[in-house]
């Protein structure tokens, strides 16, 4: 059987067309509603603002004294209860100059008081059942202000937290939970479903001559959980376009994603398949490497397909390069812009060539250091990168600033 070649298109306009077919999704843009620790992975559905000043109330920031006037200071203390359970935080005594009382770190701040002196750099002296609280030696009284958080001082009351469209992570749901969120919008995540092709694959064992072990089963899924997606069962299928029409007629996921059989080899039965589904392509192939034979198409129903090359960097390159856009773009979000860093080493011309090039790269001190070992067939130096720098076929001289992909 003859070879196909389809037209190759620019490494950005086929991020460019994935967006643009994003956009035309709605089922991207559904909210739902989730406590804060159960919304950790998802995509925020609107725009957030705080609930509260932050801090909402005058604090303590160390353990010592809440202080008023120049040393010394008579201590006076609040009436504390048996019960261990009662927050103490909250239980303070007014104080007038003269005089101090003590503060946990986060307590009340008391009426009256102006500074906070810490206890590490206090003495008490008690006569006469009467005790006063001094500096100790070699520290100066605290200036007014000292060491108290003033109401509203990191975040005032209605200020933006968050944009719609972020991705919502660990520390900023335990930041939305600290500023009073009990339930946070969210989009609904886009479905996706894998299907890994390649008779030559084996999911165990150590591969023999001729064999391969997987690289892509649990892991694409993985990978897919790490941009919002929800991942519906996987499938395996064998070399033939009986089991990937099977595969298309049979998911229902809004994003399907096959490895292998993108390329434009007559073994592949990919295309054909679609041919026969009338799917409308986004791209056939990109002028990049490694990933140029991965493709993306519109099926009739809307679905979209992103066909990913069998050989592993080529195949995580071209997810990293092609799924963002398109979730972006279901999300109603703008295409994401792409940071730049000035490389570390020259990086040589392509000869006859037009290709863009996605080199795993260390991003270290504001530099990206281009890693070895980056054949398409090869996973080693993508194990230890954080992004993917973007080359041009002319090359560059160290110094240049080129574009980084993120990993994920």
């Amino acid at each position: 059987m003859p070879h196909h070649h389809p037209p190759a298109v620019a490494w950005e306009q086929a991020r460019k067309n994935l967006h643009a077919a994003g956009l035309t999704c709605t089922a991207g843009t559904d909210v739902e509603t989730l406590p804060p620790k159960a919304a950790i992975g998802r995509y925020t559905a609107d725009d957030l603002y705080s609930l509260m000043d932050v801090p909402h109330y005058d604090s303590s920031a160390m353990d010592g004294y809440a202080v008023s006037g120049t040393p010394p200071w008579l201590l006076v203390t609040p009436e504390y209860p048996d019960d261990e359970r009662v927050n103490i935080h909250r239980l303070t005594v007014a104080i007038e100059p003269g005089q101090a009382t003590p503060i946990l770190t986060g307590g009340l701040l008391p009426r009256g008081a102006q500074a906070i002196v810490r206890e590490e750099n206090t003495t008490l002296n008690t006569v006469g059942g009467i005790t006063t609280v001094t500096m100790a030696s070699g520290h100066i009284p605290p200036a007014n202000g000292a060491d108290i958080r003033r109401t509203g001082s990191e975040l005032p009351a209605g200020r933006l937290l968050v944009e719609r469209g972020t991705l919502i992570t660990a520390r900023l749901a335990a930041f939305l939970g600290m500023n009073g969120f009990d339930e946070i919008p969210v989009l609904a995540p886009v479905t996706a479903r894998c299907a890994f092709t390649g008779n030559e694959v084996i999911t165990i064992g150590v591969p023999e001559a001729g064999q391969v072990r997987d690289a892509f089963g649990g892991f694409l899924e993985a990978t897919l959980a790490t941009q919002g997606c929800a991942a519906l069962p996987s499938a395996r299928l064998a070399d033939t376009g009986h089991d990937f029409t099977t595969f298309l007629n049979t998911s229902h996921a809004q994003v399907l994603i096959f490895t292998g059989g993108s390329s434009t080899s007559g073994v592949d039965m990919v295309r054909k398949t679609l041919a026969e589904a009338q799917a409308t392509y986004l791209f056939e192939s990109v002028q990049v490497r490694p990933g140029h034979p991965a493709l993306a198409a519109r099926l009739a129903d809307g679905r979209i397909v992103l066909g990913l090359p069998g050989n592993p960097l080529a195949a995580y390159t071209a997810l990293y390069s092609y799924l963002p856009p398109l979730l972006a773009g279901m999300r109603g979000l703008p295409l994401p812009p792409l940071d730049t860093a000035e490389i570390a080493q020259d990086i040589p011309a392509l000869t006859a060539s037009s290709q863009q090039r996605l080199i795993p790269a260390l991003v270290r001190e504001c530099r990206a250091h281009p890693l070895p070992r980056r054949a398409s067939y090869m996973l080693s130096g993508l194990s230890k990168a954080t992004h993917l720098l973007v080359a041009d076929a002319s090359g560059h001289t160290a110094g240049d600033r080129v574009p980084l992909l993120p990993v994920f």
